[in-house]
């Protein structure tokens, strides 16, 4: 039987909306809707492909128009110096309505009653097992210490946790992941996951 921690699709109601099918239904793909292939990513859910690295975040030279254009630029700066694994609620612009923000890991975040933690730790856990495999590792999650998450057209996260390197060894140690499922995509695609730079 298949580790439910590892399994790419939660029990949830299907994010692709043009297929008005419930997880719980199957989906042939003769009823319309193609079937997502296992390998389907996106140019930019490549594994290995931090879309932070080597972009630092440069003020435009030209000041602010007002106060708003000042608020956004101190808050695009502050999340590009986390790569987008830290953001703090009072960094985040009042009227901005998508962007990088901070989750509450014991909300309700998915239908029928997953927590932003569970859904989390099911994303964060897709990572490691990618991980596991391109590294020939056995990295094993112990909790969640705190997610980003944008959404937009799906969910992008951006995962800090605690983890044991070896089952042998209790140590824990700091790990990062960044994983993804966009609107239309049956399978959360893994982006990366690491050793939280020190």
């Amino acid at each position: 039987m298949e580790d439910p921690s590892l399994s790419t699709e939660p029990e949830m109601m299907d994010l692709s909306s043009s297929c008005g099918k419930r997880k719980a239904e199957t989906i042939s793909p003769d009823e319309g809707c193609e079937e997502e292939e296992r390998n389907s990513e996106s140019d930019d859910q490549v594994w290995g492909f931090d879309s932070f690295e080597g972009s630092d975040y440069e003020s435009p030279d030209e000041p602010p128009e007002d106060e708003e254009e000042l608020e956004l630029r101190r808050y695009t700066r502050h999340y590009h110096e986390s790569q987008g694994f830290k953001v703090d609620k009072d960094k985040m612009p009042k009227y901005l309505t998508y962007g990088l923000r901070g989750l509450d890991l014991d909300a309700h975040f998915f239908k029928p009653n997953l927590t932003g933690r569970e859904y989390m730790t099911i994303m964060a856990n897709v990572a490691i097992a990618k991980y596991n495999q391109v590294e020939n590792k056995t990295v094993t999650l112990d909790h969640i210490v705190r997610v980003v998450v944008q959404m937009s057209y799906g969910i992008k996260a951006y995962i800090t946790f605690m983890a044991k390197e070896s089952p042998a060894h209790g140590e824990l140690v700091e790990y990062q992941a960044k994983a993804e499922r966009k609107a239309w995509q049956r399978n959360i695609h893994p982006i990366f996951c690491r050793p939280a730079p020190s």
